[in-house]
């Protein structure tokens, strides 16, 4: 009994010699597999070319010029997308090599070495922390007519969206569009048009019809009549219809038939 410490000692001494399971092993990993890396957080899918059709082209952040030119580029894309390239320039800038670099005589000079990112940096930096909130916050219908009609419930109702005569074409294609949309991927990242990359995606576009459809104040069911929703005994109204196809409804989508 007196032994068992020592062999407790043992054991914790035989599992540090054990390989780590994030470093090179010879046993344990296919051959030709190469060797998993965590996700580096700087990096975004943004700003790779696995679609080049559909990237913007001209971002960047070497200075403020740089910063400038890549708010007015995605300016008429949606705030997540916004938030998206913005959030991602920072960051590659603030991780970027020549921001850990020792200073040299010629960083602080205009649109060298480091200097020019920090100017970048802080533009980006101000639209993050004023010009994103206060534009969130200015958004109508909890930050976007939010929350999104699942697809499910949509799904139900394109048949109806489909056939009728006073659902856009837009809101008949975006509705098909959402529906099919795949696990995970934003409205803010999908194009209307994938051959205009700073124009409108259909987060924007979705948002930018809804403030059409619902007059100001309307973005609470209080302040719905009951025949702007309906038309018969649960059958929705054409407005109704329209919004539905835009995935929302001022009716919690429990109630919704």
């Amino acid at each position: 009994m007196p032994k068992a410490p020592a062999k407790r000692g043992g054991h914790a001494k035989a599992t540090r010699s054990a390989p780590i399971p994030t470093e090179k092993t010879s046993k344990g990993s296919p051959k030709g597999k190469s060797e998993h890396k965590p996700r580096d957080p700087t990096h975004s899918h943004l700003y790779t070319d696995d679609n080049p059709s559909t990237t913007i082209h001209g971002t960047g952040f070497k200075d403020a010029e740089a910063a400038r030119r890549t708010l007015d580029l995605i300016s008429k894309r949606s705030l997540t997308y916004q938030f998206q390239t913005v959030n991602t320039m920072f960051h590659r800038a603030k991780h970027h090599p020549a921001m850990k670099a020792k200073k040299s005589s010629t960083e602080g000079e205009e649109g060298g070495g480091s200097g020019g990112m920090k100017e970048a940096m802080a533009i980006f930096r101000e639209w993050l922390d004023q010009t994103y909130p206060a534009l969130k916050t200015g958004m109508r219908g909890e930050g976007g007519f939010k929350p999104l009609l699942s697809k499910k419930t949509v799904e139900k109702y394109l048949p109806q969206v489909e056939a009728s005569s006073t659902v856009s074409e837009d809101g008949k294609s975006f509705a098909g569009m959402y529906v099919s949309l795949g696990k995970g991927k934003r409205l803010g990242n999908v194009l209307v048009d994938d051959s205009k990359p700073t124009e409108s995606d259909w987060e924007a576009k979705r948002y930018a019809v809804l403030c059409e459809l619902v007059r100001e104040g309307k973005e609470d069911i209080k302040s719905w009549k009951n025949d702007e929703l309906w038309e018969g005994d649960k059958q929705v109204s054409d407005l109704h219809l329209q919004l539905i196809a835009w995935a929302w409804s001022p009716l919690q989508e429990r109630k919704l038939p």
